[in-house]
């Protein structure tokens, strides 16, 4: 067995282990393994192979498929079948600019409902974040944070979309974060994010968002690029 192998089935028990439905649990597991880059883009996924490799029949793995084609991670092939989507700058371009214009729109709803009591389990996350040695627990940390500030937008048709792009956008973040690292000072910038909506400059806040989607995107890109073949 692969070592990549093995971390899939590790995934895949964990995963199994928790008390959601069967097909919500192998599409989380194969969306953490796209995600973290265990899956690589053109990687070939066939329902019959992971129905045996999760001990399950086919039916939750095709549901997982679709639910993860309908994310975009999956795309299906004439000739190859499903497969895990390859990387597309252009992609990742389109992901920023919705981010940009959503989330701002969500934090300018969701800023003045915060609570006390809001703002300091978002703080309590930054502070979890920088003390974190693993990218895929920042990212996460980082996401958790974000949605603290926006679960009071009361919009939740946007913060369903947020949520996808969320998820969109991580399999093009977490290899770059795992490779090289977040941004320098990003804990920092977001305690700027979280000061600006505590003082009710959430206008100022949601620019600052923008701008801190738009260098992640510039810095991703980037990495990507070093990855083309010469």
């Amino acid at each position: 067995m692969s070592a990549s192998e093995a971390a899939l089935d590790a995934l895949a028990a964990r995963h199994l282990a928790g008390s959601r439905s069967m097909p919500d649990a192998v599409a989380e597991a194969l969306r953490d393994g796209i995600l973290t880059g265990l899956l690589p883009a053109g990687r070939q996924l066939k329902q019959d192979h992971l129905a045996r490799r999760f001990g399950v029949s086919r039916a939750p793995v095709r549901e997982a498929l679709q639910i993860l084609a309908g994310e975009g991670l999956l795309t299906v092939s004439r000739h190859r079948g499903v497969i895990v989507a390859p990387s597309d700058p252009a992609d990742l371009v389109e992901i920023a600019e919705l981010r940009g214009l959503l989330e701002g729109h969500a934090l300018r709803l969701s800023g003045p409902r915060l609570s006390a009591a809001d703002f300091e389990d978002a703080a309590a996350l930054l502070d979890q974040a920088e003390a974190a040695a693993e990218p895929v627990l920042q990212a996460e940390l980082h996401w958790r944070f974000h949605r603290a500030l926006l679960h009071r937008a009361e919009r939740p048709r946007i913060l369903a979309q947020i949520e996808h792009l969320h998820i969109a956008v991580s399999r093009y973040l977490l290899p770059a974060w795992t490779a090289a690292g977040l941004s320098v000072g990003w804990v920092a910038s977001h305690r700027d994010l979280l000061r600006l909506v505590r003082s009710g400059q959430v206008g100022a806040a949601a620019e600052l968002n923008s701008s801190q989607i738009e260098e992640a995107r510039s810095r991703v890109a980037a990495w990507l690029q070093t990855r083309e073949p010469t």
